[in-house]
């Protein structure tokens, strides 16, 4: 699939009662045209064969209302032979009522504007294709109708004005298609990365309460763990080696070794043990270097360069979710595009603490340089193209809430540089 488009058996958010409903509007719409236009204007067209074709799309919808729950979601393909059949319908209904010279031509946009807002470009296509064809076809065949009453006749009218109806119908059509399309399109990308964006914040989440709970354990198992050690090794000592009981004492004093072998290992990720909140500290240097443990077999040399006001005050904040999944996502595209190195520098700002993260690539492409922060900017097919848009979407999104901004900057003759600006008051650092 890819990217930036939907898998076309996937169900879209359209659902079968909307269009059931729509066409019950339709069909009363449609009756009281043919009531008021046949007994009260004393419009001349064929009664019979146009209450047929009312008739035919009244029992669509009761068949459909019987042989589905309205609570169904329809498809690509289900939508698209519903919105061909409602148009084949409207066209022979227009093909019986004077064609174009029928006011409620105008009607032959709906099909259309649903088609480019709820379907694919290819669907889209060809519902736009069959509009087209089917008002070219009104154009030159239709039954005429008049009326004595209003003095209307549509033989009336000349060829030069049916031309000019048929010419701003299909001007509007594509011009309504496209706009709906482009505007629905930009939704449903935009929908798609902030569904990822709350996926990945909430796998963050789960990290951090993960390694919260680790904390905890460590904390709570030290000090039994270091009770049953004392006790062991006073029972060893007052028992003889040719005693039944020595291998089993033996035997515990091994576990109970093993086991602060394991809690020794779980320390070294960085809790705060001074705290009864067990809350996950890092310095920015230490976040950096978890996140860079991922890419530990790349072949891109990586340096951080840090103010020395960091180590001097051991700035450190607590595990912020929004934070971490940013800068994994923005070291994650400086590893994509980086050729050699990649340099990460930390700076203390009166306000900020900026991250810059530079890569010696080729650079933002000026195509896309203004676009920078949206989803799916790249549209190209290359691999090496495919994620940078969603992953700065899902960064930028993430920090803007309240943790601070971005910036994208490009260095000279080559290279990439996004700069991160994080709210020292946010993050609870002075």
């Amino acid at each position: 699939m890819k990217q930036g488009t939907l898998n076309t058996q996937d169900n879209i958010s359209l659902k079968l009662r909307t269009l059931i409903f729509f066409n019950w509007i339709a069909i009363i719409g449609q009756s009281l045209a043919v009531f008021v236009s046949y007994s009260i204007i004393e419009v001349d067209f064929n009664l019979f064969a146009t209450i047929s074709l009312i008739v035919l799309l009244l029992l669509l919808n009761i068949f459909l209302s019987l042989k589905f729950p309205i609570t169904k979601a329809l498809n690509f393909n289900e939508t698209t032979i519903y919105l061909l059949f409602d148009l084949l319908q409207l066209i022979f209904l227009l093909y019986l009522t004077g064609g174009l010279t029928n006011p409620f031509c105008i009607l032959i946009l709906v099909p259309i504007v649903i088609s480019s807002t709820y379907l694919d470009l290819k669907r889209t296509i060809l519902i736009c294709a069959a509009s087209i064809i089917s008002l070219s076809i009104l154009l030159f065949f239709y039954v005429p109708i008049s009326s004595n009453l209003i003095n209307f006749n549509s033989d009336s009218f000349s060829r030069e004005e049916i031309f000019s109806i048929w010419g701003a119908l299909i001007i509007t059509l594509i011009f309504m298609s496209a706009y709906c399309y482009r505007t629905a399109s930009e939704s449903r990308k935009a929908g798609k990365a902030l569904r990822e964006t709350q996926m990945a914040l909430s796998n963050e989440e789960k990290v951090s309460a993960l390694m919260s709970l680790t904390a905890a354990a460590v904390h709570e198992l030290g000090t039994p763990l270091s009770t049953i050690s004392v006790v062991s090794k006073e029972l060893v000592g007052n028992v003889k080696k040719n005693d039944v009981n020595y291998d089993d004492l033996q035997l515990i004093q091994t576990q109970v070794k093993r086991c602060a072998d394991i809690l020794k290992r779980l320390r070294t990720t960085k809790f705060v043990r001074d705290s009864d909140e067990f809350l996950n500290e890092f310095t920015f240097t230490s976040l950096i270097n978890e996140i860079l443990e991922d890419y530990s077999n790349e072949k891109i040399e990586v340096s951080i360069n840090a103010d020395e006001i960091f180590s001097e005050k051991n700035i450190t904040f607590s595990r912020v979710p929004e934070v971490i999944q940013s800068l994994s996502n923005i070291i994650d595209n400086a590893f994509k595009y980086a050729k050699n190195k990649i340099v990460i520098n930390l700076k203390y700002a009166e306000k900020y603490i900026v991250v810059e993260i530079i890569d010696d690539g080729n650079g933002f492409s000026p195509e896309i340089y203004a676009l920078l922060g949206e989803p799916y900017v790249r549209r190209s097919i290359d691999k090496e193209d495919k994620g940078l848009g969603l992953g700065l979407f899902i960064s930028k999104n993430l920090l803007s809430k309240s943790y601070g901004n971005i910036e994208f900057l490009n260095y000279k003759p080559n290279g990439a540089c996004v700069r991160i600006f994080l709210n020292k008051k946010e993050l609870k650092i002075k």
